[in-house]
Parts: C-alpha cells; structure tokens; sequence
C-alpha cells in the first residue's frame, strides 16, 4: 500500500533536501513525517534547534527545498528562517499539542509551562508569517486552527518502529559511588552504540549518572532501588552482558567479587577487569572473562561475546553452576 502524502508540499520532488528543525521529537518525526519522506528519497538532514544557528545549519537550511520547524520555534532561529522565507524556502511548522494557546500554560507544571513558553508560546505570533503548510496531528487541532490553514498528517509510522531487531542487553550494576567506573565506562559505551546498532545499556544511578550518559544511544538509567525491587529488576534472563571494571582505588581493593553472583542471577556472561578481588577467583575463559583497563580490549572481548552466542551461552550457564554450587545448593 503506497504511503500518504504530506498535504500542502506538491512541490516537493523525489530526492530533494529537508531540514527538520527540533528538539529531541524522534517520536512525532517517526510517528508522522519519516515514512513520507523517505518514500520521496527526501535528503533528510536533522538540526537540533537548542543550539543557536551555525553557518552550517544556516547553510542547510538556505539550499533546502523544504524546512520543518517541529514543535519549536525558539527565537534564535527566527532570522535564519525569515531569511530562507525570502530566498523562497519552503517552511512548514509541525504542532502535535496545543503550543499555540498561552490559555492552556497554566494547566502545565512550571518547568515545562516554562519550557513551552520560552520555545514557542512568546513566537507563536510568527508561525503563520513564517510557515505554510501548517501540520497537524488530531482531528482537535486541525478544527480549532482552521482559520491558520492548518492540515492534518495521518498517523503513518516508520517501518522501522514496527520491524524486529535483534537485542543484546549489556549491564553495569554499580553505584554512583563508582565515579571512576562511570567515568571509564561511557568513553567505553560511546564507541559500542556506535558500532553496534542493537546493544541496550542498564545502568544504575542518580542524577548526575543520568546527565552524564542521556545522550548516548539505547542506554537507560535505573534511579538506585531496595533491595527487593532490585533483585525483581535484575533477575534471570535479564542480561547478557554484565559489565564489571573496577578500577585501581583505595575503595575498590576491599571489594568483594559480588558481582559474580549478579551476573548468575541474571543470567549474564560475566566481563570483570583483571585485579582483585576478580582476579584468581574468575576462571578465565571458562566461567568469565578477565580484561585490562584498556577500553579496546574490552571493546573486542564485548563484540567477540556478541558474535558468538554459544561462548556467551557457555560462560554464563558455568556462571551459574558455580555460583549454585557456592550456595549449596548444587
């Protein structure tokens, strides 16, 4: 079945150049805009609008057949769209909640009221001076600014939301106090989720592990638990990988090699740097891995383990047979 048209872009040709304009919305872009676009062979270049314009974003823009502005129109970015209008750029403007009516702000909790104020509500005036068509997502919306021309897109989501893909889940389950861990680990994850399109992170943390690693791609951060939730959170079959470097400190040599046991419960291969207490206690190669500091090492040992399911297997169920047989119960 051939995919909807986005109303009001006719002149939109096969291969052509579109900006979108945004802060973060993958989900209204996949949602609604993607789909449609790639079926054109569109030229998709994705600006984040947070960061003031360029001379490269300026560029993109300029030479485009088309700009999307999604959700936000923040002021920075006003002259460079004004001066695209007059070169004759085509710009649209992408709403997928009511942005436009400051009669709502009050209804929102402060931080965000003041977000959607700052980024669009005080612009709001320019919209129609500076997009058409103006897009839509609801039947609510298309009715209430019809006297703005406004067009609804229909619900069209990209393949890709819906397709299989493999999943390999990866695992750190250290505390915040383990700052240099932390520290370690991202420059480690940032060449993984490059490489690696279908490796899923968990890590535990507070607020600042969470501003540390939010830009990375597929990892997620677990606020610290009780003891109960944790155990439920992490139990078997969760993992496949868990991760455990532990670097050389005062704090790290009275570390006891617990986190064998995690990597039994969940099910997981276990990867542990090459020091105590890991070191004489990991067989290495039978029941886990032991690696250096070095990031590529452990970089290949983590690709090695994902390209090959039966060592992965292998570790983890020894893993587990000897973690049973420390407790008794084998």
């Amino acid at each position: 079945m051939p995919l909807p048209k986005l109303p009001g872009i006719a002149f939109l040709q096969q291969g052509q150049s579109v900006v979108l304009l945004h802060q973060g919305a993958g989900s209204t872009i996949d949602h609604f805009l993607r789909g449609p676009l790639e079926a054109l062979a569109a030229r998709i270049i994705e600006v984040d609008s947070a960061e003031a314009p360029s001379a490269e974003c300026q560029n993109y823009i300029l030479t485009a057949q088309l700009v999307v502005v999604v959700r936000y129109l923040p002021r920075p970015w006003i002259r460079t769209l004004s001066l695209g209008r007059r070169a004759g750029i085509n710009v649209a403007y992408l709403m997928d909640d009511d942005l436009l009516d400051p009669a709502l702000l009050p209804q929102l909790p402060s931080t965000y009221r003041q977000r959607i104020r700052e980024r669009i509500t005080r612009q709001r005036a320019r919209v129609p001076e500076l997009c058409d068509p103006i897009w839509v997502t609801s039947e609510f919306l298309e009715r209430k600014y019809a006297h703005l021309g406004a067009l609804r897109l229909p619900l069209c989501p990209h393949p890709g939301l819906l397709g299989e893909h493999p999943r390999l889940q990866l695992a750190y389950l250290g505390s915040s106090v383990h700052q240099l861990e932390f520290a370690w680990l991202r420059q480690l994850l940032i060449r993984l989720q490059s490489r690696q399109p279908h490796t899923h992170v968990d890590l535990f943390g507070d607020l600042s592990i969470n501003r540390q690693f939010r830009d990375l791609p597929r990892v997620r951060i677990l606020h610290p638990m009780r003891w109960p939730s944790y155990l439920a959170e992490t139990g078997q079959a969760r993992c496949d990988l868990l991760l455990t470097p532990l670097l050389e400190s005062p704090l790290n040599a009275a570390r006891a090699p617990v986190k064998f046991i995690d990597a039994a419960r969940c099910g997981a291969a276990g990867l542990y740097s090459d020091r105590s207490p890991y070191r004489g206690f990991i067989r290495p190669g039978i029941d886990g891995l032991l690696l250096g500091d070095c990031q590529q090492e452990w970089l290949e040992a983590i690709e090695w383990l994902i390209g090959d399911g039966e060592a992965r297997q292998r570790l983890a169920m020894a893993g587990r047979r000897r973690a049973l047989q420390l407790s008794g119960a084998a």
